[in-house]
């Protein structure tokens, strides 16, 4: 299971990656690369999609623990919930 710290740290990489690259939609395979990369190769988040321009990651119980989003001008994450249950700040706001 992965800890908040690494759920920071994969949101993170994924919008700083998007927005480098100004990537336009959203690629669950590629998002999960990045994912899985900077959890050091562990499948502790597991990346969908959720249309064109967005995407969640869940824990590996399915619980959503965030969300990316393209909000026309860059990507941004949320948060959904800490793992000990209280909600957490937005990144990339």
């Amino acid at each position: 299971m992965a800890t908040d710290v690494e759920i920071s740290r994969a949101l993170n990489a994924l919008t700083t990656t998007f927005n480098d690259q100004k990537v336009q939609a959203f690629d669950a395979a590629r998002a999960q690369q990045i994912v899985t990369g900077v959890l050091g190769g562990e499948r502790n988040l597991l990346v969908f999609a959720e249309g064109g321009r967005a995407g969640r990651l869940d824990d590996p119980i399915g619980r959503r623990v965030a969300s990316v989003e393209h909000t026309g001008r860059r990507w941004t994450a949320r948060r959904e919930k800490t793992m000990g249950g209280a909600k957490a700040p937005a990144v990339g706001d």
